[in-house]
């Protein structure tokens, strides 16, 4: 009883780990075997895309203390139809301008405030993880 208090009481605080409790909750055992047959594909794949999701903002939520800064100039948008906190998700292509090294280009979802969307040939400061330079957040 008392193991079981402490792990949830972990989980609340900490994210990361709750997500991945939800992850494996959801794939793994009897209640796994539950979502999958009483409430459909459709309802787990869209809950496994959430746990995603959450997963990609929590991991780059470290990059705002620790990436490298950077500009990036929009070179094309497209809307995904989805939203966070009534804020779109938008599929970018990015040419990032590193302070030093070459610039490159990525492709990432990101989610923008809905008073301020970019636009193609916005530049935008980032910071991004140089071992992996997929890994963006923008400020």
């Amino acid at each position: 009883m008392f193991g079981f208090r402490k792990k949830t009481e972990e989980m609340h605080k900490d994210p990361k780990k709750a997500l991945e409790h939800a992850d494996k909750t959801l794939n793994t055992g009897f209640t796994g075997w539950i979502s999958k047959t009483v409430m459909g594909d459709y309802f787990h794949s869209e809950a496994n895309k959430g746990i995603k999701m959450a997963k990609q903002f929590t991991d780059n939520g470290n990059l705002s203390v620790t990436g490298t800064p950077a500009t990036a100039e929009v070179i094309s948008l497209q809307d995904t139809g989805k939203l966070v906190n009534f804020n779109p998700v938008l599929m970018l292509k990015l040419k990032v301008l590193p302070q030093f090294g070459t610039p490159f280009e990525i492709e990432t979802e990101a989610t923008v405030s809905k008073i301020a969307v970019p636009k193609a040939g916005d530049k935008l400061n980032i910071k991004y993880n140089p071992a992996n330079t997929k890994e963006i957040i923008i400020l």
